[in-house]
């Protein structure tokens, strides 16, 4: 994904964080995979599927800060608080 993130077609293909995957699912298969997937084949052996899931994953977590940002300063601050408590317990246990 570093890849699409770094290269011309960030600025030309956009994925809506607003919009559920459904609705631009058709655009992003039709305009965004096909060239996405010539450049990341290059240096990788990527399948389109995989491709897709790696959007897919990427729009996700993006789609869901959006919603909690939409949703006040309340749910930001536990949000923040959520995370660096995970990443607390997540440094204990290794």
């Amino acid at each position: 994904m570093f890849i699409w993130v770094d290269s011309e077609f960030k600025d030309v293909y956009t994925i809506d964080n607003k919009l559920t995957w459904q609705e631009q699912r058709e655009d992003i298969i039709t305009k965004l995979l096909p060239p996405l997937y010539r450049l990341v084949n290059k240096k990788y052996d990527v399948s389109n599927k995989a491709l897709l899931d790696m959007l897919r994953g990427r729009w996700r977590s993006r789609h869901r800060m959006s919603n909690i940002e939409s949703q006040g300063e309340e749910q930001l601050k536990t949000n923040k608080r959520r995370v660096a408590k995970n990443s607390r317990l997540q440094d204990v246990s290794i």
